[in-house]
């Protein structure tokens, strides 16, 4: 009876020291961490939670004035247009959202701006070296799972060719060069820029960007524009891990069979001999915003083969070719972009230069086609740092001239004119204003007059001339 009456002493004391029910005895002593949404290490007064351990994206201090900083939520940028109730433009909304809320506070303030911000202006073909050069974020800074989240919305906006075209470029072609340099070429170094709020607005986008790819993706209430779209290739043809690549097969065949097909007549008035370099292409230098968006004048060149004076065959090969670069885009709106092309078709004109008598798939050349919804550079350039041939170095564009009838705008949609100021025109203005050009010699292959000083025009036509 004893030892029963110790041990009932022991457990009725154990159970003294029990804490009460749903207590802890963790030692924890909570604290107060403010939000910190645009990643500024300032937290948000009027935006916080109590806990022990510091939550993601909060902090202990609560200075920040203004906690938005550059997030796209803060945007109200002039002309947005309401949320559309397309099927299409919808999952595309929806895809964009996921992939943004798969994303911490701190990459999706990084990536973030307004549609009026200059970023959106601005890219290159240059390399993105070590993911640096670049504004946003880099395919390197994402879980494999956001990185798959993006592709998919990718998809979403480009067709089956345009979507592997892209993939050829990013991961065959670029993997291949991060085999030769892993510091200046990387499928981990292109970058991401999201601009306006897709949650609350019809009018967002984004800008993919990298090595030889350059994309600007945007949804303006029913419209979906892919332009400016530079694609580029060195090598162009070639393996990588085992996968063979052509990646501009069909821009370099289609346009072969054009010039091949020519007439003697049509190929007088398509050949040219001047430069062999892309007119409307990337900025001049990098990290300088695209001089040829906005008011940019493409008047200068309604030169070359004109479609009217085309014979059928021709012309059909003509639209083969403009239709490569125009479906890159995503059926649906690829076909609302060509219907407005075929519709100004007795406005296009087509410019061939090559450096043979008798071009192959295994020649330098270049094309270029005018239309006013539609202008297409194919550029072979001299071959650089990949070490390959110079046709296996391929430059191309496409972009939408900024002609009054085209009620969406051109490049950039209406929102290209919102930070012009009055920056360059045209090409030739660039050229003969600029510092950096004035004493170049160059050579033009058409005709356009531009001021100099006071009143004076200079005409420059095909040959050489200085600055």
């Amino acid at each position: 009876m004893k030892n029963v009456l110790i041990l009932f002493c022991l457990m009725l004391s154990g159970m003294l020291l029990l804490p009460a029910c749903g207590e802890e005895d963790s030692g924890c002593t909570e604290i107060t961490w403010y939000q910190d949404a645009d990643g500024d290490g300032l937290g948000n007064p009027n935006v916080s939670q109590s806990a022990c351990e510091q939550p993601s994206g909060y902090v202990t201090n609560s200075d920040d004035i203004d906690d938005s900083g550059s997030s796209a939520s803060s945007c109200n940028t002039p002309g947005e247009a309401a949320q559309s109730t397309n099927a299409e433009i919808e999952a595309m909304r929806q895809a964009m959202l996921t992939f943004r809320n798969s994303l911490s506070e701190s990459l999706l303030s990084e990536a973030s701006s307004c549609l009026d911000n200059e970023r959106f202006y601005v890219w290159h073909n240059t390399p993105n070296e070590n993911g640096n050069s670049r504004d946003g974020i880099i395919y390197g800074d994402l879980s494999d799972e956001q990185l798959t989240s993006f592709k998919t919305m990718l998809q979403l906006f480009l067709s089956e060719s345009g979507y592997q075209k892209v993939d050829e470029i990013t991961v065959l072609a670029e993997g291949l060069l991060n085999t030769r340099n892993a510091s200046a070429w990387s499928p981990d170094y292109y970058s991401i820029d999201m601009f306006g709020d897709p949650e609350n607005s019809g009018s967002w986008g984004f800008q993919l960007d990298g090595h030889h790819l350059a994309i600007n993706f945007l949804v303006h209430g029913d419209n979906v524009s892919i332009v400016p779209a530079f694609l580029g290739g060195e090598p162009a043809v070639s393996s990588f891990n085992g996968t063979d690549f052509d990646i501009f097969k069909d821009e370099r065949d289609l346009g072969l069979m054009l010039f091949n097909g020519l007439t003697t007549t049509e190929a007088s008035a398509a050949v040219s001999t001047g430069s062999h370099t892309m007119e409307v292409g990337p900025a001049s230098t990098p990290g300088a915003v695209d001089a040829y968006r906005g008011e940019y004048d493409y008047s200068g060149f309604r030169v070359g083969l004109k479609y009217s004076d085309m014979s059928e065959a021709t012309q059909a090969n003509l639209v083969l070719v403009m239709q490569e670069y125009v479906y890159n885009l995503s059926p649906t709106f690829a076909d609302q972009w060509w219907a407005d092309i075929t519709a100004n078709m007795e406005d296009t004109y087509f410019v061939w230069i090559n450096d043979e008598d008798n071009p192959t798939t295994t020649s330098p050349f270049y094309y270029r086609i005018y239309n006013p919804y539609v202008w297409i550079e194919y550029n072979a350039e001299n071959a650089l740092g990949g070490g390959d041939a110079d046709y296996n170095h391929v430059h191309t564009i496409t972009r939408i001239p900024n002609n009054p009838a085209t009620d969406n705008g051109g490049d950039y949609g209406i929102f290209a004119l919102l930070i012009n100021q009055n920056g360059v025109r045209t090409l030739y203005e660039h050229y003969a204003m600029a510092d950096h050009h004035k004493m170049s010699e160059l050579l033009f292959d058409y005709t356009v007059n531009i001021p100099y000083n006071r009143g004076h025009y200079h005409s420059h036509g095909t040959g050489y001339h200085q600055h």
